[in-house]
């Protein structure tokens, strides 16, 4: 009995065994089973760097036309710009340097571009602007633009004709002829139209002949608005018409002279003889005269003297010559003691008390010049 019992244990063990013995081999033909363990990542905190530094650089492009240059946005922001053309112009490019805790390396790439450093910041003092100018009559009241014309010199035959057809008149002190305001200006306005350059520009062929001859170029008004308003506006216009010559064809400033007479020496009727408005003649007095010194005539005054006096006693003296006036010779005469008593009116101030009775006068005289120039074979 105790024999079969240790049998029956023996017997049990090499089951045992044999089954242990199954189970290991079995055991390393199966693929292992792999344990993780997951463990939470803690939030990573971004600390985001300032920028330190800014660099500047200056480059010099010379290129016909406009380059472009991308750069991947993971490595830098960097914005170029490239402007081209003549002359060459420096332009700034600024690259910002980025704070990273990843150091990554680049490897530039080969350019032409020459790198230059920018020069230090210097002083640079700065004039100040000029004090405007204060503008006077006699300079160049107009804003006209300056275009020069080239002159060409006329022929004797081609001054005859200009000076025909301008009505010229030939007096004692030179040749004289009137351009009428509309020709000229537009209404109210003193700047010089663009459709009276036709015209200027035969008066300037005439002004050429007559090269060695000084200009007077007088601005007239009708009878209407106050005597200040328009002996301004005539003196704007003749300095007008004298910086046209000057600006568009080369003419000496100092040959020509502008006076503004106003509303002074009308050549005609500003009223009827009803007192109504003349139209037609308030038009011929709106004119601007020229008048050619091909005769140079001075009158001298003495400083206590009285001009109205002294024209009085020049129109005497012509009163006189008329009288027994027979030749061309004595209406040249008669006629040279008128255009001077007309010099003495036109002296006699504003403040002199006889200066209304002058302008009257200055017209009764050149009536009278007209006529003894007319039987001295002038006109």
């Amino acid at each position: 009995m105790h024999l079969e019992i240790k049998r029956l244990q023996v017997a049990i063990a090499s089951s045992l065994l044999l089954i242990g013995t199954a189970c290991q081999n079995r055991s390393q033909n199966l693929p292992k089973v792999t344990t993780f363990e997951i463990v939470p990542v803690p939030v990573t905190q971004l600390e985001i760097a300032t920028v330190e530094q800014v660099t500047t650089s200056t480059f010099d492009v010379q290129s016909p036309t406009t380059t472009t240059t991308t750069v991947d946005p993971s490595l830098a922001s960097e914005t170029q710009t490239v402007e081209t053309g003549t002359p060459s112009i420096s332009t700034s490019v600024e690259s910002t340097t980025l704070s990273s805790s990843t150091s990554v390396q680049t490897k530039p790439e080969p350019s032409s571009v020459t790198t230059e450093t920018a020069p230090p910041a210097t002083s640079v003092q700065v004039e100040p602007p000029p004090d405007p100018t204060v503008g006077t009559t006699e300079e160049d009241p107009t804003d006209s633009t300056r275009v020069l014309v080239e002159t060409v010199l006329p022929t004797p035959t081609e001054v005859e004709q200009t000076l025909t057809e301008l009505n010229a008149e030939t007096t004692i002190e030179g040749i004289k002829f009137n351009l009428s305001d509309n020709i000229l200006f537009e209404f109210d306005k003193y700047h010089v139209r663009a459709a009276a350059k036709p015209t200027l520009e035969k008066v300037n062929q005439v002004l050429t002949h007559f090269k060695d001859a000084q200009i007077l170029i007088h601005g007239h008004t009708d009878s209407k608005g106050t005597d200040e308003y328009n002996r301004e506006l005539s003196q704007k216009r003749a300095a007008a018409v004298k910086y046209y010559f000057v600006n568009n064809f080369q003419a000496e400033p100092t040959r020509i002279q502008t006076k503004g007479l106003g509303k002074s020496q009308p050549i005609a009727p500003n009223t009827n003889p009803n007192g109504s408005d003349n139209p037609q003649g308030r038009e011929k007095n709106r004119r601007v005269e020229f008048t050619i010194q091909t005769e140079t005539r001075t009158v001298e005054i003495a400083p206590n003297s009285d001009p109205f006096g002294e024209a009085v006693k020049k129109a005497t003296s012509a009163a006189t010559l008329t009288q027994a006036a027979k030749t061309p010779q004595q209406w040249l005469q008669v006629a040279k003691q008128w255009q001077e008593a007309i010099a003495f009116m036109e002296a006699v101030p504003q403040n002199n008390a006889n200066y209304d009775m002058a302008q009257v006068k200055v017209i009764e005289y050149q009536n009278n010049l007209k006529y003894a120039q007319k039987n001295a074979g002038l006109i």
